[in-house]
């Protein structure tokens, strides 16, 4: 029950994440017309990010440790990506991380006891 949540949680995160990369490039490619020098780069890395995000949530549900340790990065990499803005999106992939591996804590137990 907890990889289903944390495959929909990080799927929540990377869909807020997407949407906070779109306008925090958006906004900057606005200051760039204004005059304001940026790094071209944002976009991109924010879409990388976001790909490593999503492939975690799937991931969660079949291996779920590798699932958990791709959310924990992409919710810490977003950080470095859009600032504070990611503490919009970056809790959703952060306990998505945290319910896949108690997913596989859980799995692990069963497998001892049966």
């Amino acid at each position: 029950m907890s990889r289903i949540l944390a495959l929909i949680l990080g799927t929540i995160g990377v869909v807020v994440a997407f949407i906070i990369n779109l306008l925090y490039s958006s906004l900057h490619v606005l200051g760039r017309v204004a005059g304001i020098t940026n790094d071209q780069t944002h976009f991109f890395w924010g879409l990388f990010v976001i790909l490593i995000g999503l492939v975690g949530s799937v991931l969660a549900m079949f291996i779920p440790i590798a699932g958990a340790v791709l959310l924990l990065v992409a919710g810490i990499a977003f950080f470095f990506i859009a600032g504070w803005w990611a503490l919009l999106a970056s809790p959703f992939l952060l306990v998505g991380a945290v319910l896949a591996y108690n997913g596989s804590r859980a799995k692990q137990k069963q497998g001892i006891q049966g």
